[in-house]
This record gives C-alpha cells, sequence and structure tokens, in this order.
C-alpha cells in the first residue's frame, strides 16, 4: 500500500472520527464574539483598529487570528486531535489492522501526519472565511466596521503569511505529539505536547534566545505586527525541525511493539 492510498485512508478517518469536529470550535466562537462584538456586549481594543477606531476586514482577520494565536486555543485542539488519533490508536492496538497491509512503519506515520496537516488546513481555511463573513454579517454595519475589506495598517498576502506560519508552528508540535505518542497515553501525551508548546511560545514571546526570532511562532508574530522579517529562515527551519520529529518517529516506531 502507497503513501497515497494510506493518506486517503487516514483523510476518511480522521473525518468521521467524531473528536476531530473540536476543531470547528474556533469558527463557532467567532460567530458568537462578532455578534457581540456588534452589540456592545464585547470589546476589542489595541493594534488590530484602525485610525478612526474601526475595523476593516483584513483588521478584524488579523486580529482574531492573534488572538487565538496568543490564548493557544489552536494548539490546544489540534495536539489533543492529534493525541488521541495517533497515540490513541497505539495504545489500543487499532493501528495494527493498518501495519498488517504496509510494509513500513514510516509511512504509517507520514500519512498520518500528512492527513492531520490536510484536515487542519481545511479548518484554518474555514476559519478564516468565517471570519470575514462574520465581519460582513455583523461588523461591518456596526460602529465598529467601516465595512472595507483592505487595510490600512497590514496588507492580504502578510495576513495570509502570518497563518501559514502559524500552521507550520502548530504542525511541528503536532508531530512532536506523534513521537510523544509511541510511548505515551493519549492523555498523557496531550499534556506532555502542551506543556511543550507553551514553554516554547513563551520562550518566544519573551526573545528569550536570539535564535527563536527565525521560528515559526516569532515570523508569525512579526508579520501580525506588520513586519515581514526573517520569512525564508523560519520556513526552512521549521520544515526541517518538523522532518527530522517525523524522521525519528518513524525509526522509533519500528521498535514499539503493538499489543
Amino acid at each position: 500500500m502507497e503513501i497515497w492510498t494510506i493518506y486517503k485512508m487516514e483523510i476518511l478517518k480522521t473525518l468521521k472520527r467524531k473528536n476531530s469536529l473540536i476543531l470547528l470550535i474556533p469558527s463557532i466562537l467567532v460567530v458568537i464574539m462578532s455578534f457581540t462584538l456588534s452589540t456592545g456586549g464585547l470589546t476589542l481594543t489595541g493594534d488590530g483598529l484602525t485610525e478612526n477606531s474601526q475595523f476593516a476586514c483584513l483588521d478584524f482577520i488579523n486580529t482574531l487570528w492573534a488572538f487565538f494565536s496568543m490564548l493557544g486555543i489552536w494548539g490546544i485542539l489540534l495536539i489533543l486531535v492529534a493525541a488521541f488519533q495517533f497515540s490513541g490508536e497505539v495504545s489500543s492496538g487499532q493501528i495494527k489492522m493498518t501495519l498488517l497491509r504496509v510494509g513500513k512503519r514510516g509511512r504509517v506515520i507520514v500519512a498520518k501526519f500528512l492527513a492531520l496537516m490536510t484536515v487542519t488546513a481545511c479548518a484554518f481555511i474555514l476559519f478564516t472565511l468565517v471570519i470575514a463573513g462574520s465581519y460582513y454579517l455583523f461588523i461591518a454595519g456596526s460602529s465598529i466596521g467601516n465595512g472595507h475589506f483592505q487595510s490600512g495598517m497590514i496588507e492580504l498576502p502578510e495576513v495570509l503569511a502570518s497563518i501559514l506560519f502559524i500552521f507550520l508552528h502548530l504542525s511541528l508540535f503536532m508531530a512532536v505529539t506523534f513521537l510523544a505518542g509511541l510511548y505515551l497515553s493519549p492523555f498523557t501525551t496531550f499534556v506532555t505536547a502542551l506543556i511543550g508548546m507553551f514553554i516554547v511560545n513563551y520562550l518566544i514571546g519573551a526573545n528569550t534566545f536570539s535564535f527563536l526570532k527565525y521560528s515559526a511562532l516569532s515570523v508569525s508574530n512579526n508579520l501580525i505586527a506588520g513586519k515581514a522579517e526573517h520569512l525564508l529562515p523560519a520556513l526552512l527551519s521549521t520544515l526541517a525541525i518538523i522532518s527530522l520529529f517525523l524522521a525519528l518517529a518513524s525509526l522509533l516506531f519500528k521498535r514499539v511493539d503493538i499489543k
């Protein structure tokens, strides 16, 4: 069985699992937040506002992505899904059915990771579209919206690039989750990867080490603030680290005894 065949099978399995539905939570929260913002029940202040204290659509998208990224909501949900879908299969022995059809376990690791990344990308696209739709449905005609799409503070390529680097940053911790999930229970894997993510996020936010400026999250934060710096080094270094974790997970998976 080739990686492509396993990948398609894993996509279907991921979409059918009920715990994958938690990836819709951010989109639901956006609709609720947009409605309460338009009615004055919730307020947003800060750099996301234009000079006349109103949001353009791009401002709104950028602000809500920054808000959800700062709280780590996407990271929590993605690590949870990765932990229970991969570590859960390993610890329960369900993955054995897939391994019986595949000669190399590394292919299963890669296919499962790519499938989860695809579902994540779709969730990110949906989230962004829901923000834009909620803006025109609730915000554009309110006192905090100007009805324009284009922002005077940030361009569309910068917004898309910042989302891409958030995606890469979280993909890295999904790879970490796969590695930890080889030996730990789903819940322990979730807690371990989550603690690691928040520690790294703190170190990046505090500018603790100079080399962290080349991390995907640091670049994303700069893009959200309107500064495009270190894009290529961050892209290459993040992809290299993800590949390293997957290669290590594939190597160690060969030695894991499946019940």
